[in-house]
């Protein structure tokens, strides 16, 4: 008899043993994949909120084109105009330094024949 109460000794002593190995392995593993699915979850919410962001401002974007079509239709002209003024005011830029350029000429050769 006092074999068999050994062996069930043993046996007992394996079993708890074995429950304490697999709830030392469980507990950190769980724990872990624990924090992993909240990290996640956090990564996803913030993520939504991000493509949330992204979709609000895209359609404000997407609403506000017709607005600046409008505008710029209505500035294109003035735009033609001022550009046709800076291709005029080069033109006449143009033309006076050659005037000046020939005038400087014509008195470099007066100064030349009055000073013989």
């Amino acid at each position: 008899m006092k074999n068999k109460l050994s062996a069930f000794s043993v046996c007992f002593i394996l079993v708890l043993l074995i429950f304490v190995v697999l709830t030392a392995w469980y507990l950190p593993t769980a724990s872990s994949l624990r924090l992993k699915l909240e990290d996640t979850a956090l990564s996803l919410e913030t993520s939504r909120g991000r493509e949330s962001k992204q979709q609000y401002e895209y359609d404000n974007v997407v609403s506000q084109i017709p607005v600046v079509k409008q505008e710029l239709a209505e500035k294109a002209p003035l735009a033609e105009q001022a550009q046709a003024k800076v291709d005029e005011l080069k033109a006449r830029r143009k033309e006076l330094k050659a005037e000046k350029q020939t005038l400087e000429e014509i008195l470099s050769s007066r100064e030349g024949t009055s000073n013989e």
